[in-house]
This record gives structure tokens, C-alpha cells and sequence, in this order.
């Protein structure tokens, strides 16, 4: 998943990167600091799974709230994970009432941070018809959402951190048209690197890894700048 951190507590700021950057269904982590930032990110919202918001941005004009309304029009369906030292009942109240999606008081444990993090990514497959429980099937081909792993027939298909995100992409939209450029920005959005930005070698690199199980042509190239995920 891609993660956006918007705290202004620096030291915190790091430790929550370092928490997430580690994780293997981790494919970015960012992290901005105040407002202004988040403006800069707005252009590219759609590409992240998660948010996580301090609610209080110090020395700002604008709160928490402003930017829940705001990636609310945007993204009505992003989670957005609020923390706070507030827990006055009646202000979380009105932030569920602007679709947050959970609210955490600080100080938090960082394991139970992790647990609602995972809830969330899990809750965004519920209204999958493919989804049952921790899994997502499409023709024998299952991910395993808390364990962030492959399998084909049961058997496991072992990929890089990118290349899991990829088929994750792939396997989640199965069957929709996606576009060259909204696959490379979920990716990698933020890379500087012409290199490393290549997203059709990294999908040629995913073939050749399905390839062993005989599911690489589910991979499609339409009209070359168009992919679909599909059983032949």
C-alpha cells in the first residue's frame, strides 16, 4: 500500500515512517509536515491507500479538518486514520460526522497503529465480490492481504517489494482498463529517477516471474500506453 503521514511533529513524523517503511505490504511511505505541503501532495491524492492526519497542525491557518474536507472531495474513499491528544467525545464525533475513518488518541501504541492500519487496507476489499475474510481470489490466484504474499494453485510466487505492489494493482483492478501513467504514479510517484521511474521493465519483470506458473499473458498491453489484468 502507499502511505501518507501528515504530522508536524518531526520526531514523530520519523519514527512512524520508520515503523511503515519496514513493512513488506509497504510500497511508499510519505511523510509532510504541514499545510502547505499537503497542497503540494493534493495534484497526486489518489494515489495513496492510506492517511494518516494529525488532526492539530501547530502555527497553521489551517487544521486537520480543512484537509479532511478537502481529500474528501477529492478521494471519498481514501481512509483517513486521525490522531490527536484531544478526546473530547463531542469533537471526534464531528470528525466522523466530516468521514474520518478512525480516530486514535495520543499518546498510541504503535502496535495497535499497525493493527488499524491493516483493518483499513483490509475494509477497502469488502465490497469486493472476491473478497472473503483476509483473502482476494481471482482464478486461483489469491493474495493474502495480512501476510502480503502471492499464490497461484497454493503455491507461492516470490516477488520483490515493487513487484508485489504491482500485481497487487493489477490483481485488485482485474478486468479494468488502467492506464500506463496511473499504474507507473501508484508506483512510484515521487521518484526523481528516469531508471527507476521504467515501469514497463518492472511489469516485464513481473511477467517473467508469472511466467513459471503460466499466468504471464494475463498481463495484457493494450494499444501500448493501456493494460488489463485478465484470464485468458
Amino acid at each position: 500500500m502507499n502511505f501518507l503521514i501528515i504530522e508536524d511533529d518531526i520526531f514523530l513524523a520519523s519514527k512512524l515512517k520508520y515503523l511503515f517503511d519496514k513493512r513488506q505490504d509497504i510500497n511508499l511511505v510519505k511523510v509532510i509536515n504541514n499545510y502547505l505541503e499537503f497542497l503540494d501532495e493534493l495534484s497526486t491524492i489518489d494515489i495513496y491507500d492510506i492517511i494518516l492526519l494529525d488532526i492539530n497542525l501547530w502555527n497553521e491557518s489551517k487544521s486537520g479538518i480543512d484537509i479532511i474536507e478537502i481529500v474528501r472531495k477529492k478521494n471519498l474513499y481514501v481512509p483517513i486514520i486521525i490522531v490527536s491528544w484531544i478526546d473530547d467525545i463531542s469533537n471526534i464525533r464531528d470528525l466522523f460526522n466530516l468521514w474520518a475513518s478512525d480516530y486514535i488518541i495520543k499518546p498510541f501504541r504503535f502496535e495497535e497503529l499497525e493493527i488499524r492500519v491493516l483493518k483499513w487496507f483490509k475494509n477497502r476489499f469488502l465490497k469486493i465480490e472476491n473478497f472473503n475474510n483476509k483473502y482476494f481470489l481471482y482464478n486461483w490466484l489469491l493474495y493474502d492481504i495480512e501476510i502480503n504474499e502471492f499464490y497461484f494453485n497454493w503455491k507461492n510466487i516470490r516477488l520483490t517489494k515493487k513487484n508485489k505492489y504491482l500485481l497487487y494493482i493489477f490483481l485488485v483492478n482485474s478486468e479494468k482498463f488502467l492506464s500506463l501513467n496511473y499504474i507507473e504514479d501508484k508506483i512510484f510517484w515521487n521518484y526523481d529517477s528516469f531508471k527507476e521511474k521504467n515501469i514497463r521493465i518492472y511489469i516485464f519483470r513481473l511477467r517473467v516471474i508469472l511466467r513459471d506458473f503460466w499466468i504471464d499473458s494475463w498481463i495484457k498491453n493494450i494499444r501500448w500506453e493501456w493494460y488489463i489484468f485478465k484470464k485468458d
